[in-house]
């Protein structure tokens, strides 16, 4: 029985659950920024693989793993096997790094039934779950239907329209260094600093070894910042990616007025055209 506000399962529940028949688990690990994939592919038994970073992402786009559009979302994970039914299960190899993200797409998209293995890969290996050095592979394609949901996407020009408005707050996911412009920006090219407008809640204050804190604990960090039912809450970080933990702990409090920043700094941070705090 999944609960309401219910982002994650347990290793133990997955363990549990892994043979299911309408579950999907998804491995959506990518590397950290300027690191390189590790060439020993360790998964969890089953797993199918979920690329956010070169697969599941709108092609020719200028930015890093754009979000796909409905049409191409739903071609791509009905290949996968998946369809509108599907309780799906999605891991990373960090703990709680990029699964987020993947777990968004599927929120975005109208899916309900999509959860992240809290932890990810390390606990599950720590307990001695199941592992494979190879992916499973799709079965037969299912017919997905995807729809974007209103408000789940924001652009640079809607962003910079609404920045400083009392009914919206913007959090930027990145370390405070970054957000404060003291630390250098991984990708080369960008400016230093932040969104005019935006507070700054680092992801990484919001787990502990890769679990999603309580969500009493998530609610106030939120309310530190502001955060209400009422307002809308629009998320940011480099490149997408880790602003989905925000997304993903916002949900676990209730809120659902959730808004991702795609784009993120990777494209405010490299436009002359737009301003920088």
């Amino acid at each position: 029985m999944m609960l309401n506000n219910q982002v994650t399962v347990s290793t133990e529940w997955l363990a549990a659950h892994r043979k299911d028949t309408n579950l999907v688990l998804l491995d959506a690990s990518m590397p950290l920024p300027g690191q390189a994939a590790s060439p020993d592919l360790c998964c969890i038994a089953g797993a199918l693989r979920f690329d956010i970073d070169k697969v599941v992402c709108q092609p020719h786009s200028p930015l890093p793993h754009t979000m796909p559009d409905a049409s191409l979302f739903a071609q791509l994970v009905g290949e996968l096997g998946i369809d509108n039914n599907s309780l799906i299960v999605v891991y990373d190899n960090i703990g709680l790094y990029s699964a987020p993200r993947a777990w968004w797409m599927f929120k975005c998209m109208g899916h309900d039934k999509v959860y992240v293995l809290d932890g990810g890969l390390p606990k599950w290996q720590a307990e001695s779950g199941a592992l494979a050095n190879e992916y499973a592979l799709p079965g037969q394609g299912k017919l997905y239907q995807a729809q974007l949901q209103e408000n789940a996407l924001i652009t640079a020009e809607q962003l910079l329209a609404v920045s400083g408005q009392g009914d919206y707050l913007v959090l930027d996911a990145r370390s405070a260094g970054r957000f404060e412009g003291t630390q250098p920006e991984p990708r080369a090219g960008l400016r230093s600093g932040h969104i005019p407008g935006s507070a700054n809640l680092p992801f990484t204050l919001l787990q502990e070894q890769g679990c999603l804190l309580p969500p009493a604990q998530l609610q106030e960090q939120f309310q530190a910042q502001g955060l209400t039912q009422e307002k809308q809450l629009v998320c940011s970080c480099g490149s997408g990616v880790t602003a989905c933990v925000l997304l993903m702990a916002a949900y676990a409090c209730g809120h659902r007025n959730l808004t991702l920043y795609d784009g993120s700094w990777t494209e405010w941070g490299a436009r002359a055209d737009l301003p920088v705090a």
